[in-house]
């Protein structure tokens, strides 16, 4: 019976100390778990998993608010300060909307140009191409040559850049393609014509002569050489 007894006992006992652990378990304050995650934790859990940079991270209760920039937008992304579960991500802004990158200077489009082109800067103008400002600037080098040097207006990023020459050929007039032309057949003018082939334009220059034939005579419109005299002689018997 004494056997029996201490049984009971020390049943009891163990009972008794089980029911007090479990009872501190479920019980215990919450206070402990809930800075399982540090604030720099949560900073490099978020980038770590989404790539970007945290620019902003706010604890709240047992959750941390963290602003996520990636490129030119940013999102708000929820996560449980205990578990570490990212619980939401959300897009909140594009950031070059919200935050303009703030226009160049004038004076810094000078300077960019003048390192495009060497020479004096004699003109420049602002306008558009494709809805976006740029400038458009024309230096003269010391030789007369002239260039025109187009920049972005809000980044300075270089779109075109074209030389032309100083003295550029000059294409004679019709009538100065006329005197050449009737130079080389005597005759009265019929018709005159300019045309360009494979990047060359010249003058088709009709003349109708004393004795009722017709030449055409082609004439380069820069040099003013004779290329050609083709007759028509289908008026004749």
């Amino acid at each position: 019976m004494l056997n029996r007894k201490w049984g009971y006992i020390a049943l009891f006992g163990m009972l008794f100390i089980i029911t007090v652990l479990l009872g501190w378990v479920l019980l215990r304050p919450e206070s402990s778990s809930a800075e399982a995650l540090t604030r720099e934790e949560a900073k490099s859990l978020v980038e770590n998993r989404y790539g970007g940079n945290v620019s902003f991270l706010q604890a709240d209760k047992q959750l941390y608010y963290a602003k996520l920039d990636i490129q030119n937008h940013s999102y708000e992304v929820k996560v449980d300060s205990k578990t570490g579960k990212i619980l939401s991500i959300q897009w909140m802004q594009t950031l070059n909307e919200e935050n303009p990158s703030p226009a160049l200077s004038e004076d810094e489009i000078k300077s960019l140009i003048l390192s495009k082109a060497e020479g004096e800067l004699v003109s420049l103008e602002k306008t558009t191409r494709g809805g976006k400002p740029v400038y458009n600037g024309v230096v003269r080098d010391p030789d007369g040559t002239a260039t025109i040097v187009t920049v972005d207006a809000e980044t300075g990023e270089l779109l075109s850049e074209k030389t032309s020459p100083a003295n550029p050929p000059r294409r004679l007039t019709e009538n100065e393609a006329i005197a050449i032309a009737q130079k080389e057949v005597k005759g009265e003018l019929d018709d005159v014509d300019l045309e360009t082939e494979n990047e060359q334009s010249f003058y088709l220059v009709e003349i109708k002569t004393p004795d009722d034939r017709e030449a055409t005579v082609q004439i380069h419109a820069i040099s003013g050489a004779v290329l050609s005299v083709a007759w028509d002689d289908s008026g004749t018997d």
